[in-house]
């Protein structure tokens, strides 16, 4: 049955995002953008139902992205539990009368699918112009000649 071609086509011009921030897999930040706050909003609101995510106040990092961190594990769960509530919506009447575990393979692959989709992005830590507030000198520049000799100046 290949039914795996068309289940995650959203219709949609959704782009997701991660970035591994430090070691390991734990610390990954998740950036959703799409053309719209519209688009954006329910894929969020899925990761946030299925776990990926327990803020429940969306960060928006600009005006069609939403940022939320999250662990590698919580997020396959989400992705996995995402296509399952989809298969079970959308596309039960294929499954009626069939026996064995073939939504939860499915819901597997998918998951996979859609996070070898997700494209990779390197961390840049954030600049807040509110922290310049708390910028300490250690010394100052200046630009004067260390003697009063002044016959090697340059001139114009």
């Amino acid at each position: 049955m290949c039914l795996c071609v068309g289940l995650l086509d959203l219709g949609q011009m959704i782009k997701t995002y991660i970035t591994k921030c430090g070691t390991g897999e734990n610390c990954w930040q998740v950036f959703i953008n799409g053309y719209s706050r519209d688009e954006v909003e329910p894929i969020y609101w899925s990761l946030f139902n299925h776990g990926a995510t327990s803020n429940p106040d969306p960060e928006w990092a600009d005006e069609n992205t939403l940022v939320f961190w999250t662990k590698k594990a919580r997020l396959i769960r989400a992705f996995r539990c995402s296509a399952i509530n989809m298969i079970a919506n959308k596309y039960a009447h294929k499954f009626e009368g069939k026996r064995g575990a073939l939504i939860p393979a499915l819901a597997d692959k998918l998951a996979a699918r859609r996070l070898r989709h997700c494209v990779s992005k390197p961390y840049v830590r954030p600049l807040s112009v509110s922290n310049l507030d708390h910028v300490h000198s250690i010394g100052t520049i200046r630009a004067e000649k260390p003697d009063s000799d002044y016959r090697n100046r340059e001139t114009l």
